[in-house]
């Protein structure tokens, strides 16, 4: 996809939010069938009375669409309209991984981009941190900002860029009162090994990570972990079966209602 235009938020609510985190098996891709699971799941989310709803690391193609598909896989032209559409009926913000042309240079990003409960783009992070040979179609971003959403800013860091937790404390620094952390990462010896559980200690603010499940020849996912970490520790997380995994958060408060995911199979 190609973005290059952003709105200002809404006013931020008042009270605790619903975050829904849409734990799926996307990693083969192809775009046309990754995007109607992950209407499917930003349906249930909405029935659920989502506000939010977060996707893995390269939701949209694949995280192995290169391989999986050539070049043709990366598709960043992909049409988004089944979900920005959903994202407007339902006033969602929707945290999207995909591939993304920059509109004034053509490169392509692994990046994350959050769409407003208009529908329309409100901003970026692009993955910093291009690891292995199924990303190197990637160029690198460069910023690490929080995004201004309809509850206020949040940061985004995907997938390894949160190994590094000097960048969830810049982005509390920044102001962001959340890190959202789109992923492709399971465990093992190059696995995660508490760094979300670190980084919400030391920068004093919660990370919400959707990671992607399934089986892959080149990574088994099926142990990959979705998470809310708080205070060093984890809340609530979940690995195996597909499913929406919805928790409360309060953003002027910063507390976490509960100790385990309303869980939805899908």
């Amino acid at each position: 996809m190609t973005v290059d235009k952003t709105t200002a938020p809404v006013a931020a609510p008042a009270g605790p939010i619903r975050v829904a985190l849409a734990h799926l098996a996307l990693a083969a891709g192809p775009g046309e069938r990754n995007l109607d699971r992950l209407a499917t799941a930003g349906g249930v989310a909405a029935e659920a009375g989502a506000d939010w709803v977060i996707t893995p690391e390269m939701a949209v193609q694949g995280y192995f669409c290169l391989e999986e598909c050539g070049g043709e896989g990366l598709r960043p032209d992909v049409a988004l309209a089944p979900l920005t559409g959903l994202a407007a009926r339902h006033g969602l913000t929707l945290f999207l991984g995909c591939a993304e042309r920059d509109a004034g240079t053509g490169a392509l990003h692994n990046s994350c981009v959050v769409f407003g409960p208009d529908g329309r783009p409100l901003g970026r992070h692009r993955k910093t941190r291009r690891i292995g040979q199924a990303e190197s179609w990637a160029t690198p971003g460069e910023a690490i900002d929080p995004v201004a959403s309809p509850a206020g800013p949040v940061g985004i860091l995907v997938c390894a860029d949160s190994w590094w937790t000097d960048n969830t404390v810049a982005l509390a620094g920044k102001g962001a009162t959340a890190i959202v952390v789109p992923a492709a990462w399971p465990p093992g010896n190059h696995g995660p090994d508490g760094c979300w559980e670190r980084g919400s200690q030391l920068g004093r603010v919660p990370l919400f990570v959707c990671n992607q499940t399934g089986y892959h020849p080149r990574l088994d996912f099926r142990e990959a972990v979705s998470m809310v970490a708080i205070d060093g520790a984890s809340r609530m997380d979940h690995s195996g079966a597909e499913a929406v995994l919805l928790f409360d958060w309060s953003p002027a408060t910063g507390e976490i209602f509960g100790t385990a995911f309303d869980q939805r199979f899908v």
